[in-house]
């Protein structure tokens, strides 16, 4: 989704205010950037829920998280705990674990050997009768 010139303009002072700690009022920083009066009153149904708005928070959510996490698993933090949970939050961020459709599919599959094993036994059964190999050796249908 392309965003527009006026919301990454909003995004930048916002992201700028949040890091120096000023307050953030999203109507306010919408004037600021060019936005109208009228539109800047609303700004969750004229920016925040826009896509190319979301699009942006998204790419930034990620990347920082990512950047945290590789910090905390860095050899200079001695505490294991947090560097494992680090390490198992970025491998669920960056797709490392297989999605839960795998898991199902999977267990289908062990279904569907499990149903099969009656069908392989008694076709073993028929040619080892169909072959003479079980005559005189015990083995009765």
């Amino acid at each position: 989704m392309k965003t527009t010139p006026r919301q990454q303009a909003a995004f930048k002072l916002l992201t700028e205010k949040m890091r120096n700690h000023e307050p953030a009022l999203l109507g306010q920083i919408m004037r600021e950037v060019g936005y109208s009066a009228a539109t800047a009153i609303n700004p969750t149904a004229n920016l925040v829920n826009t896509e190319g708005w979301q699009t942006m928070k998204n790419s930034l959510d990620r990347a920082g998280a990512i950047q945290t996490f590789n910090e905390l698993v860095s050899s200079k933090n001695k505490d294991s705990r947090t560097r494992i949970t680090a390490a198992i939050e970025i491998t669920k961020i960056t797709g490392g674990y297989p999605a839960q459709e795998n898991k199902v599919i999977g267990l289908f599959g062990k279904l569907e050997d499990i149903q099969d094993e009656p069908n392989r036994i008694s076709e073993e059964n028929q040619l080892l009768s169909s072959s003479g190999a079980t005559e005189g050796a015990g083995v009765q249908e």
